[in-house]
């Protein structure tokens, strides 16, 4: 394997993506409520997958970078030193190898010296307002106590442990100069951490308030390199270990950290922008709509507060934003690659022929899995694809498994595949009455009972989370002689590469 692209901090990041041309500089005035979300949105349509700094945001002093990994997994593969075209195996590899030698621990620096604490802003001063937090899609916040709908969808770094540390993602909807409404996602680490503190389950209709019962300190962290923002979005990584000395392992150096102003939670040094707080014991307000990952718009909700006790920040900071909302985007192109990693780990443990796997982040970063095999024996394509359900605790709900010679990432060839290989009765699985995900947009019903929206189509509409399950065998049944495929042979290919280059400069 390649050395991980390695850079001191997001400045020097950007730095190089600009030299090498993987940049686009807005010089223009942008607007953060709407316009910057749907600039970023056309750049992910239209398949421009370069970082984007908009240099004058309306209304704010300061910067904003986005897709600082973008829609792509080049810079995923560039991060973890791996080849494009087996990223998600070679990343699963990588992963197993720094989780089981413990990594690189961090350490800790003066907070004279942290970059990040440059700047220290405290009371009215810690002003969420004075940031340059987007409404990423026309229509987030409805609903809600806000009258903007701007949304912080950054990493999230927590301390839930001694020596553990945390690294994930939370939507919170700014509501105030010191108070955002967050949505604390259920199965991650913070989720457990919150409701520890708490004393308390979050669904809990009637939670007994227990005296012991103590606020969740969090961290937002802005204008982080690359390596954090993927940790975050890593379900792989294990609850109350040490996402630090992962990147450490990663990077090859000990991750520099500094504790925060005022909680008890370490950040990256060389952050940008820091914004600190906690989540009080039951303490919610309503979340406003917001346009999530699976292209709707999730209705609102109630969700813990975010309490800001301070922000610091260096001198003359860059905003760092990660894009959600309609598909393809930032978010989904993190969160499907390491749910490929994920599915790929877990069924590799039980059928080492596995080849690849691609989670399609158009599709909702979940909801469909395309994997490929090299098949030894009848009933492993089923055997994988149930697997991959299991892996991703419900959230996939299609599954398509392929042949080695079938490239997965590549929609020509699975149709190709779907086409050829596939016989309905003989090779689709439906597996009824199975547990989805929780804005799963067709069984958005009440927990226990049928929905009371009424029927679709002649159909009741399924109780809360529960919907059907799809697999597709798209592979050749063993034993069975079919017309052999048409394949490009590479040492052809690689003489016409050179032929296609030579004409193009023509």
């Amino acid at each position: 394997m390649k050395e991980a692209m390695v850079t001191r901090d997001i400045r020097e990041y950007v730095e190089m993506l600009d030299r090498r041309g993987d940049l686009i500089r807005v010089s223009q005035p942008v607007n953060p409520l709407d316009e910057m979300g749907a600039f970023i949105a056309r750049a992910d349509m239209t398949g421009n997958s370069k970082a984007i700094l908009f240099e004058k945001a309306v209304g704010s002093e300061y910067p904003v970078l986005a897709n600082t990994v973008g829609t792509s997994h080049r810079r995923i593969a560039e991060c973890f030193g791996v080849s494009y075209e087996k990223a998600v195996p070679e990343v699963a590899e990588k992963m197993g190898k720094i989780l089981g030698s413990g990594g690189i621990a961090p350490v800790m620096v003066d907070p004279a010296k942290a970059p990040c604490r440059e700047t220290i802003l405290k009371g009215q001063d810690a002003d969420l307002t004075r940031l340059p937090i987007l409404r990423l899609n026309p229509e987030d916040g409805r609903g809600s106590q806000s009258t903007e709908g701007r949304f912080i969808t950054s990493l999230a770094v927590s301390q839930p442990a001694p020596g553990a540390h945390n690294l994930s993602y939370h939507r919170a909807e700014v509501q105030g100069p010191r108070k955002a409404a967050t949505w604390i996602f259920r199965m991650t680490g913070d989720a457990r951490s919150m409701e520890e503190y708490w004393g308390a389950k979050m669904v809990d209709k009637k939670p007994v308030k227990r005296p012991d019962a103590r606020p969740f300190p969090v961290a937002f962290a802005f204008g982080v390199t690359p390596e954090f923002l993927l940790t975050g979005a890593n379900p792989a990584m294990p609850f109350k270990g040490n996402d630090y000395a992962f990147i450490g392992g990663l990077l090859g150096r000990p991750v520099e950290l500094v504790k925060c102003e005022t909680v008890d939670v370490a950040v990256p040094a060389s952050s940008e922008i820091v914004v600190e707080g906690v989540m009080k014991p039951f303490d919610f307000g309503e979340q406003g709509r917001f346009a999530s990952f699976n292209g709707f718009y999730d209705e609102p909700r109630k969700r813990p507060i975010f309490e800001v006790t301070a922000i610091t920040m260096r001198k003359n900071p860059t905003f760092q934003h990660v894009h959600i909302g309609l598909p393809l985007n930032e978010c989904n192109n993190m969160a499907s690659f390491f749910r490929s990693v994920r599915v790929f780990r877990d069924v590799q443990m039980i059928m080492p022929n596995i080849v690849d796997v691609f989670v399609a982040p158009e599709a909702g970063c979940g909801f469909t899995v395309h994997m490929s095999i090299k098949k030894g024996r009848v009933g492993e394509p089923r055997m994988a694809m149930l697997r991959a359900y299991t892996a991703l605790t419900g959230f996939a709900k299609h599954v398509f498994v392929y042949d080695h010679d079938i490239d997965i990432r590549n929609p020509i060839e699975r149709d190709w595949a779907l086409a050829h290989r596939f016989i309905p009765d003989r090779d689709l699985v439906i597996v009824p009455n199975v547990v989805g995900m929780v804005i799963e947009p067709l069984a958005q019903g009440k927990v226990g009972t049928p929905s009371l929206l009424g029927v679709h189509d002649g159909h009741p509409e399924l109780p809360l989370n529960v919907r059907s399950f799809m697999g597709v065998d798209c592979t050749v049944p063993l034993g069975l002689k079919v017309m052999d495929r048409v394949v490009r042979k590479p040492e052809l290919e690689a003489r016409v590469d050179k032929l296609w280059a030579a004409v193009a400069k023509t």
